[in-house]
C-alpha cells in the first residue's frame, strides 16, 4: 500500500513539473519559440593546460539531438520531454562542435575532418539535457563526450569519457541554457587538457 502511495505521488510529481514547463496554451495562435545558444567564449585558454599538436575534429552526436528541441527529463529514468515554447537556434550538436572546436583551438590548431595526415580527433556528443530533482524543486545541465584519439594510419592513440553537470540557477528553460552552456565549456576544457597531454 504504501509502495503504491508513493508511486502514485511520484507520478503526479512528474505531471506537474510536465504541464509547468511544456507551456500549454488554449489560444489558437501560439506565441513564437524563445531561442537559446551557447553564447560566446571567453578566449582565455585554461590555466595549466597543456597545448596540443594539430588535430583534426570529427563530430557527431547520438540521433535524439538531431534536432532544435530543448530536452528536460525528471531524474530516475524518467522519458525525456521537450519544451514547447523555447528552443536552441541550431540544434545542440551544431554548437557544441563550435564551442569544442573554439576552446581547443586557444591551444592548438583544430582542423576540418576532411584534413590528411594528421591525427583525428572523434568526438561524440551522447548526452545535453536539462535534469530536473523528483520534486522539480532543483535541475542541471548534464552534457556526455565520447572522445577517440587516433592517429593518421588509423590506431588508436587514447579515448576518454567527459561528463560534466551544473546547477541551474532557475527551473525552467532559461536556466537549463545556462546550466549547458558552463557544463559545455567545462567539458570541452577537461577534453583540452587530456588531448594536450596525450598529443604533444
Amino acid at each position: 500500500m504504501k509502495r503504491s502511495m508513493q508511486h502514485r505521488m511520484k507520478g503526479w510529481a512528474v505531471l506537474l513539473i510536465a504541464l509547468a514547463l511544456s507551456g500549454c496554451s488554449l489560444g489558437s495562435v501560439a506565441p513564437a519559440p524563445v531561442l537559446y545558444d551557447l553564447g560566446t567564449g571567453d578566449g582565455q585558454a585554461p590555466a595549466g593546460t597543456p597545448t596540443h599538436k594539430p588535430v583534426a575534429l570529427i563530430f557527431n552526436a547520438a540521433p535524439t539531438l538531431a534536432d532544435t528541441g530543448m530536452i528536460w527529463r525528471v531524474a530516475h529514468g524518467d522519458s525525456p520531454r521537450v519544451y514547447a515554447r523555447s528552443r536552441w537556434s541550431v540544434p545542440p550538436p551544431d554548437l557544441v562542435r563550435l564551442r569544442l572546436t573554439e576552446r581547443l583551438s586557444r591551444l592548438g590548431p583544430v582542423l576540418p575532418d576532411n584534413a590528411v595526415g594528421l591525427p583525428r580527433l572523434q568526438v561524440t556528443l551522447t548526452r545535453f539535457e536539462q535534469v530536473f530533482s523528483p520534486d522539480g524543486t532543483a535541475s542541471a545541465g548534464h552534457v556526455a563526450l565520447q572522445a577517440v584519439l587516433v592517429r593518421a594510419d588509423g590506431q588508436v592513440i587514447a579515448q576518454k569519457l567527459v561528463r560534466c553537470s551544473v546547477a541551474s540557477t532557475t527551473q525552467d528553460a532559461g536556466g537549463g541554457a545556462r546550466a549547458l552552456r558552463q557544463a559545455t565549456d567545462a567539458a570541452a576544457d577537461e577534453l583540452a587538457a587530456w588531448l594536450g597531454g596525450v598529443l604533444h
